[in-house]
């Protein structure tokens, strides 16, 4: 079946539209492993993962999938048969899953940059959508021409806070080594992003409960970061009407805000302070394997097995 509707389309029927952020980089650097973080599983069939796929859009609400065309009309179809979705007729893909990550944000799953076969018209006619950007770049290649000629054609076209994450840092065998090479993708790219951090995601998502080798992957530092600035976007889009003055603002809203802090330098070389998290302003963002939002100011908790993204 199909029906009319503009891709941003917004299905709780009127509320201000989340922050879209866009997961980049060039293929292997992450990306799928980082969905995985973020939503506690993978959002399609593992056997469709590497295949040939346009920009995948994933947001909150019931199990549903969509292919939406160039003239913005949506498809529903099978998730398990997503790989028959034709890429020359289709724009992009709309997943829809009950997450609580989903609720402070939509993710925008972009093709490998550097895929031969796909033209990058494929995902720069979504970069639009997007509001920010996290790109991947692997750690024993950080940072290729390739990657800073792409980032300098779109990065005006985003409007939020764009991040970069140096990953598989675990395949370093040596602080020094990976202290050379972040010290060079800092220099290389300074004033580029608003945040670079060094993570290694297949050991945050191993980290299970241990709190010291969820720290020691480097997730904590990035998630806080990430969830505080989501949370403030959020917080500020239930604001700004003119009809809905501050003291009677939704529940939700009130959920949302938080409050200012000072910002200090952490161990990366970024601002921090806006990390920070006040426990009756704030929800806790929960996905299946990571707790990405704590209700305790200044420490990063996991989460017990019980908790589990519910939407």
């Amino acid at each position: 079946m199909t029906k009319e509707t503009p891709v941003t389309h917004d299905v709780s029927g009127g509320t201000p539209r989340k922050t879209r952020l866009a997961l980049m980089g060039e293929f292997s650097a992450g990306k799928s492993t980082l969905i995985k973080l973020f939503l506690g599983e993978h959002p399609l069939p593992i056997k469709i993962t590497a295949t040939r796929l346009p920009p995948v859009l994933i947001s909150h609400g019931e199990e549903a999938a969509y292919a939406v065309g160039h003239d913005g009309v949506e498809t529903c179809i099978d998730i398990d048969e997503i790989e028959q979705v034709r890429l020359e007729e289709t724009r992009l893909i709309r997943l829809y899953k009950p997450c609580d990550t989903l609720e402070i944000c939509d993710l925008i799953d972009m093709p490998g940059i550097s895929d031969p076969s796909m033209s990058s018209d494929v995902w720069m006619s979504v970069m639009d959508e997007v509001d920010s950007v996290v790109w991947c770049t692997q750690a024993t290649q950080a940072w290729r021409q390739s990657e800073a000629a792409t980032w300098q054609q779109i990065s005006e076209r985003t409007n939020g806070e764009n991040y970069l994450l140096v990953t598989q840092v675990d395949k370093f065998h040596s602080e020094r080594d990976l202290d050379r090479v972040m010290t060079r993708v800092r220099k290389e790219t300074q004033g580029l992003f608003s945040r670079t951090f060094p993570i290694s995601i297949t050991e945050a998502i191993a980290a299970g409960e241990d709190e010291t080798k969820w720290r020691a992957s480097g997730a904590a530092d990035f998630i806080n970061d990430l969830v505080e600035n989501l949370m403030t976007a959020s917080a500020l889009s239930y604001t700004e009407p003119a009809e809905c003055p501050q003291e009677d603002s939704s529940k939700e809203a009130r959920a949302s805000t938080v409050e200012p802090a000072a910002l200090s330098t952490d161990k990366n070389g970024n601002d921090v302070g806006r990390g920070s998290c006040v426990a009756e302003q704030t929800t806790s963002v929960v996905p299946k394997r990571v707790r990405v939002l704590t209700q305790m100011r200044g420490r990063t908790e996991r989460p017990t097995k019980a908790r589990v993204a519910t939407g």
